[in-house]
């Protein structure tokens, strides 16, 4: 565990908190910038001894210390991985959380603390648990009523106000989202019950060099929400094709759906906001970043999902599409992985795995996309994925397990595809060989904490949406250390039992 930090001298923080808002990894929106300022000011003055009246000062340090834990996160570390100075900063937030939440004036700013401490075990999950953070989150925001926006209250609201209800209720909307379709776990409230415009980014305060860099980023994130409802609205209506018939719940025309979600995500791909707008070391100017979460979504749209469970089988054309989307997207995580783009490490080997797995699967299911797509190519797009998924493992030694099975079922592709007497995968041995292979592969892959499922992990089980066991083991092993040592812990929540309870 490292050791509490002090305050850094006074340009360091000012260096710190221009590292945070430049957006370097796609952290939120939670605290906008002239907030933060003050509250580094209030938090130095407080240290010196002087006196800030009218300041909660116990807040101000906390968000000062979480600003240059999580902007610290982005700072290149010469011996790689991440600076030991950022969790320095984050445990000496810890020592003034009890103290802040009693002297919070309201229960916006105990959202925005808990959003914070939310977003920096989301780059570090090793120091609690970002499932409960985003829960008790959720509640609050439901509490507030931050989910549900009518005309009357927009109307007897300042601009700034509903700036501020706006970001933070969409910041806690997209750890819900992110989590959920990533564990395939069930959503914290349904999109049917929120009714909540996107914030203004014009509402941000001008007058400063960077204003134009901090209206970008609003825009960013806006276009991040939009893809998130669309991610959200896949999940909803793949589910719902295995719903019991109701009146209540009528079910969607699944054909006819993606003849009109496909032409929606084409539109948010055209209309992602201008990359020369934004801070040049921003991830928003990143053409493989917006590459990277578009096709992670149509990858999600295309694959084997849960309502083609029965046959394991999904469309010749959403095999071919699942295969391009998959290619594309290793080629972007490759590219922020060498770039340094990479922010939740578990989630994006998730992601990796996920589309080296569609390779694969395409590639012995598909004739069509073997006779589309030359050999060599698929050869390069697999070697791309096992040595990124190595890279990745450096520093996230959980993803180890992953990378070993990988290499292993891309080398028997590899060896099939180049083998010029190999016959169509179903109708020979090779197929049958494989696909054993493969169940005892990935059965190694399960969750640290106990199995929850029956049955074996097979290749297009572990595909659909709700690969549960899968992004179980992935989360067990980015959160729960063989230490089992939470800095949580120390503030009251239950990070290693069933629930969380907060300390008075």
């Amino acid at each position: 565990m490292a050791v509490e930090a002090s305050l850094p001298p006074r340009h360091a923080a000012d260096y710190l908190v221009d590292v945070y808002f430049q957006y370097q990894t796609p952290h939120l929106p939670i605290v906008g910038r002239s907030d933060a300022e003050e509250a580094i000011e209030s938090a130095y003055e407080a240290m010196d001894g002087r006196e800030v009246p009218g300041r909660a000062v116990e807040r101000d340090i906390l968000v000062s210390f979480m600003i240059l834990a999580i902007a610290l996160c982005d700072v290149s570390n010469p011996s790689g991985g991440r600076p030991s100075q950022s969790e320095g900063c984050f445990r000496s937030a810890i020592g003034w959380y009890e103290k802040a939440i009693t002297s919070s004036k309201s229960d916006i700013e105990t959202l925005r603390t808990i959003l914070l401490l939310a977003q920096f075990i989301a780059l570090c999950p090793s120091r609690g648990s970002l499932w409960h953070l985003t829960g008790i989150a959720l509640r609050l925001c439901i509490d507030m009523g931050l989910h549900w926006e009518t005309d009357d209250r927009a109307v007897n609201m300042s601009s700034a106000t509903l700036y501020d209800r706006r970001r933070l209720w969409y910041s806690t909307y997209q750890f819900d989202r992110m989590l959920c379709i990533t564990l395939g776990r069930p959503f914290g409230i349904i999109d049917e019950s929120i009714r909540v415009p996107l914030p203004n980014p014009w509402a941000i305060h001008r007058g400063t060099p960077s204003s134009e860099f901090d209206i970008h980023s609003q825009r960013a994130h806006n276009h991040l929400f939009l893809l998130s409802k669309l991610a959200s609205e896949i999940k909803h209506v793949q589910h719902s094709q295995v719903w019991a018939l109701k009146i209540a719940y009528p079910r969607a025309d699944y054909n006819l759906w993606v003849q009109d979600i496909q032409p929606r995500l084409e539109e948010w791909y055209a209309t992602i906001p201008p990359m020369n707008k934004a801070h040049q070391a921003s991830i928003f100017a990143s053409q493989a970043y917006w590459d990277y979460v578009y096709n992670n979504t149509l990858l999600l749209l295309y694959r084997p999902n849960i309502s083609t469970t029965g046959s394991h089988m999904t469309s010749p054309d959403a095999t071919v599409l699942a295969f391009a989307a998959s290619c594309q997207l290793i080629a972007s995580i490759k590219t922020l992985q060498r770039e340094g783009g990479v922010d939740i490490l578990w989630q994006t080997a998730h992601h990796l795995f996920m589309a080296g797995l569609g390779v694969i699967y395409s590639l012995w299911q598909s004739k069509e996309v073997r006779d589309q797509n030359p050999r060599g190519s698929s050869v390069s797009t697999l070697q791309s994925c096992a040595s990124t998924l190595s890279a990745l493992a450096e520093s996230f030694p959980g993803v180890a397990g992953c990378r070993d099975a990988f290499d292993t079922l891309s080398s028997a592709t590899v060896n099939w595809l180049v083998n010029d007497n190999a016959g169509e995968p179903q109708h020979d041995g090779h197929h049958r060989e494989f696909r054993k292979q493969a169940e005892d592969l990935l059965q190694q892959l399960r969750p640290v904490r106990g199995v929850r499922e029956e049955g074996g992990m097979k290749m297009s089980d572990m595909m659909v949406a709700d690969g549960f066991l899968f992004s179980e083991m992935l989360s067990s092993a980015a959160q729960w250390p063989d230490s089992q040592d939470s800095a949580l812990g120390d503030m009251g929540f239950d990070t290693l039992g069933g629930g969380f309870s907060v300390v008075n």
